[in-house]
């Protein structure tokens, strides 16, 4: 469900705490360098169907360069960050830095890649007595931590040391109290033990971790609550140093050497994710990003947005860069300012319209009310912006959307050289095609086709792991858990699985969202875009045109069995009538993590979560 949200200030560590505590870390940077840690971005390849095809590979993911990034600025200098889809094959077991055994194991998960997860911190308890410590963080952990944990009496458990539910702070504080309890000769795992048996976790917010006395075979779970986040976002280090922390591309089990080559990173790592805004004033039922932000708004300074991409393109040689924004345009004295500074700039003693290429998200409502910034954006080196525009009728979302506007606003984008990407979402009871009339999907693709858009995305409407929709869809029993023999897991919560049976039967749905693709990539498009009708957009169309073609074909042959099992398959249907026999235990002073008019529908939707397993009930026990 939704995460709770802390009141005013108390949403926030105090200002400056983030660099109070990188510093003091920073102090014993000789005992911290000498500890051997992967950053593990765990990566399902099952997953790899469009919208992301073929650029997920461009980028290292955000969260995992953010921890890596964090930790080496901390003094954790011997720090390589791994991703699963450069790096198939790595095994801990085979991992050795410097010769030595790796002595920390974060894994940053999304919840599709949660079964990577899982069998990463199964490996590392194969080492036994040479187990790291295993810290498991990403947004699977943030929304759904205890199942990382097993329930009770299943054979061969495991599970990891903590979860980290929360950002770098959180991590840092963690770290920060196991060094007071490492001796000399002792482990970060074996400083874990003695923290968690002293208590002296249970104060630090965003942790789960087994109760003293627990054990992975019968777990007891401590929830420290709610985390608190960092008001200003130019206390965090800036991206460049996780590009220099990367292990590059290969299908070998272990480590290389050295760390992928500053003159070989921008090789794979084309795209650089930055952390600019975070925030959005909208509050779409869907969405978990507003409750996850603690329904706040928070920005780097402009001079920092700008040296940073700056220092990314003169290392690096990077010259795309993806703004990791929930809506760039959400405030507009934030935007107005960013792109004044990035228009200012140089790289490469050149301008950065010159040299960059900025592409970022927001919504359409914001931007069309901001279009007098659109050349401004264009001299700041703004390429692309992907909008959420899920719906151009808003009969499932309102979001001040409207057709004309959408017309207008990507005519002033397409003047400015300024690709409009759209993000479109499939509900029940939309339509495919709706005969003179703009609700069917078919019919709002051709139409934003027409107005301009170089890409779009399109995803099914699916209960999206810590939204308000998320219980209610589980409630009504139309999640489906298997197709015969053939069980529906996280990474099928993609997006791009039907997996919520109402009126429609799901085959269609599944066909019919692989005809809204096939309504933006098809050969007749890609004639139009080949036309020279003097649009400066006309070369990205063709290029956006054979890729989403190629791509297309390559998810419809990986769906295709997908759709025979909607077709022939006796499906079963999750319930909310199982309950874990997971005891969690939370702290007298712990912020609880969902609201507490909540807990008997968390322990409904946790229940009728996409693991296997059912999920942990939540208790009102106090640790």
């Amino acid at each position: 469900m939704e995460l709770a949200v802390r009141k005013d200030s108390d949403r926030f560590v105090k200002q400056g705490a983030y660099g109070a505590l990188q510093a003091r870390l920073r102090r014993q940077s000789g005992k911290l360098a000498e500890i051997p840690t992967v950053v593990l971005s765990a990566f399902d390849r099952s997953t790899r169907l469009l919208p992301f095809l073929f650029y997920d590979m461009l980028m290292f993911p955000a969260g995992a360069g953010a921890i890596a990034n964090a930790l080496n600025q901390a003094g954790f200098a011997r720090t390589r960050a791994v991703f699963q889809l450069w790096n198939p094959n790595f095994k801990l077991s085979r991992a050795r830095f410097d010769g030595r055994a790796i002595e920390m194991l974060l894994i940053s998960s999304m919840h599709i890649n949660s079964q990577r997860a899982y069998d990463a911190i199964s490996e590392a308890w194969s080492l036994d007595a040479e187990r790291p410590l295993v810290i498991a963080g990403g947004p699977k952990a943030i929304y759904e931590p205890y199942h990382f944990w097993p329930e009770p009496g299943k054979r061969n458990p495991t599970a990891p040391d903590v979860a980290v539910t929360g950002e770098q702070y959180v991590l840092l504080e963690l770290l920060d109290t196991l060094l007071a309890y490492r001796d000399a000769r002792g482990t970060m795992r074996s400083a874990f033990e003695l923290a968690r048996s002293d208590g002296a976790l249970d104060t630090i917010p965003g942790l789960v971790y087994l109760a003293p006395g627990a054990s992975v075979r019968e777990p007891v779970l401590i929830d420290t609550g709610l985390q608190r986040l960092v008001r200003d976002l130019d206390e965090l280090p800036g991206e460049e140093t996780a590009l220099g922390l990367l292990e590059p591309p290969h299908r070998g089990p272990g480590l290389s050497p050295q760390p992928l080559d500053a003159t070989r990173v921008g090789r794979y790592a084309k795209i650089a994710s930055l952390l600019v805004t975070q925030g959005c004033k909208f509050n779409c039922s869907y969405c978990p990003i507003p409750a996850v932000n603690q329904k706040s708004w928070r920005y780097r300074s402009p001079e920092s947005v700008a040296r940073t991409i700056a220092s990314i393109y003169d290392r690096f040689h990077i010259k795309y860069f993806f703004g990791a924004d929930d809506n760039f345009f959400n405030r507009r004295e934030t935007a107005e300012a960013l792109l004044s500074a990035m228009a200012r700039s140089t790289a490469g003693r050149r301008p950065f319209r010159e040299r960059i290429r900025f592409a970022t998200e927001a919504t359409q409502f914001d931007t069309y009310r901001n279009r007098d910034l659109l050349p401004l954006a264009r001299d700041a080196g703004v390429y692309a912006l992907w909008f959420g525009i899920e719906d151009l009728t808003a009969t499932l979302i309102n979001k001040g959307q409207k057709p004309t506007q959408t017309v207008e606003l990507f005519r002033l984008m397409r003047d400015q050289k300024i690709s409009p990407m759209a993000m479109m979402m499939f509900h029940e009871g939309q339509p495919y095609h709706t005969p003179g009339a703009l609700y069917g999907l078919h019919n709002q693709i051709k139409f934003l086709r027409e107005a301009g858009a170089v890409s779009v995305q399109c995803t099914v409407h699916s209960p999206t792991v810590g939204t308000r929709e998320q219980e209610t869809t589980f409630a009504k029993g139309g999640v489906l858990h298997s197709l015969g023999r053939y069980v529906i897991t996280d990474s099928h919560f993609d997006g791009n699985h039907v997996v919520v049976v109402e009126r429609e039967a799901a085959w269609k749905r599944q066909v019919k969202l692989l005809g809204g693709y096939a309504t933006f990539y098809n050969p007749v498009n890609l004639a139009r875009a080949l036309k020279r009708d003097g649009s400066p957009l006309r070369r990205r169309r063709i290029g956006w045109q054979l890729a989403g073609m190629a791509a297309m074909i390559w998810t419809a042959a990986k769906m295709t069995p997908y759709i025979l099992r909607l077709l022939t398959g006796r499906p079963s249907y999750r319930t909310d009538t199982s309950e874990t026999t997971i005891e969690i235990r939370h702290p007298e002073q712990a912020f609880r993590r969902w609201p507490s008019t909540s807990i008997q529908k968390a322990k409904r939707t946790l229940a009728s979560s996409s693991q296997t397993v059912s999920a942990p009930q939540v208790s009102v026990d106090k640790a």
